[in-house]
């Protein structure tokens, strides 16, 4: 290619020697001595002082060493660019997420997603919080969606502050628009099962909260049902909700509390192409590009 004669250019510069630049291009010699003669030639300047001692960069070779790095750079930077796209429309993704995330959000960012790469394979996984930092550990998903992750080995993106909101039946005797975190004290309580909404658990935890925990679930559609049919009271994420908020009444919690949701990955230097793209989608989604 015609820009490899500027990579010549740098090469016979950092060495300072034909002949080792020859040798570190995999060049002959006089093959390095043309090119470089060539170039003056073209450009009508001496780039570099010969002698025994070897080659060095003349006044206007050093003038031009900031733009022919940018033009070697630059062909670099769309060599990796081209392999990059060949590999993300060819690529697939298997993503971890929340049942929460995964209804309101994913479907629009995978709609969009397809607009522009319609080849990529995209699966994901349902789980709660230890359940997707293990699949994201053993690689079984590329990415994960979840709550405020804790560990260290993996890269965190945040995203978005979702509120925690009391769930309550639809008579349920309160007169205010918040509901005190101390009223949930010796109530009959439906709680997310353990390992699969963390923050709910920790913040009950932080204010000492001692509920009267009569039913664990998994799904976040069998707690709300539950509360509908007046079985106890709860507290789920707000996206959570958004779906059923016809079956129940729901007030924020009073201190205020959220969960943090972020995207949790091995690390964004080894992640595929597809992976990268998808999270720059999530962030154009979410508005925070």
């Amino acid at each position: 290619m015609e820009l490899n004669k500027y990579a010549v250019f740098l090469e016979v510069a950092r060495q300072q020697s034909l002949s080792r630049a020859a040798e570190v291009l995999g060049y002959t010699q006089s093959g390095i001595s043309h090119t470089i003669k060539r170039m003056e030639k073209d450009m009508d300047l001496a780039l570099f002082d010969r002698n025994r001692n070897g080659a060095f960069l003349t006044s206007a070779g050093k003038a031009l060493v900031p733009y022919i790095s940018q033009l070697v750079q630059g062909q670099e930077n769309l060599s990796q660019a081209v392999f990059s796209l060949h590999n993300l429309h060819r690529g697939s993704l298997t993503i971890g997420t929340y049942s929460s995330i995964s209804r309101q959000w994913l479907p629009h960012i995978i709609h969009r997603f397809k607009q522009d790469y319609p080849s990529v394979r995209i699966d994901f996984k349902e789980g709660g919080n230890e359940e997707i930092v293990r699949w994201i550990s053993y690689g079984e998903v590329d990415l994960g969606f979840l709550s405020s992750c804790f560990d260290d080995r993996l890269e965190w993106i945040p995203l978005k502050e979702d509120p925690l909101m009391a769930v309550l039946p639809e008579n349920y005797p309160h007169k205010k628009n918040v509901f005190p975190l101390d009223e949930f004290n010796g109530k009959t309580f439906i709680i997310s099962a353990p390992g699969t909404d963390v923050d709910i658990h920790q913040t009950l935890e932080e204010h000492h909260i001692e509920p009267d925990i009569r039913y664990s679930a998994k799904d976040d559609f069998t707690i709300v049902s539950m509360v509908a049919c007046q079985l106890g009271i709860s507290i789920l994420p707000q996206l959570v909700l958004k779906s059923y908020e016809a079956a129940v009444r729901t007030l924020p919690l009073e201190p205020f509390s959220v969960r943090r949701l972020g995207i949790a990955l091995p690390g964004m230097n080894t992640a595929s192409p597809a992976t990268r793209k998808f999270i720059d989608y999530t962030l154009e989604y979410l508005g925070m590009s």
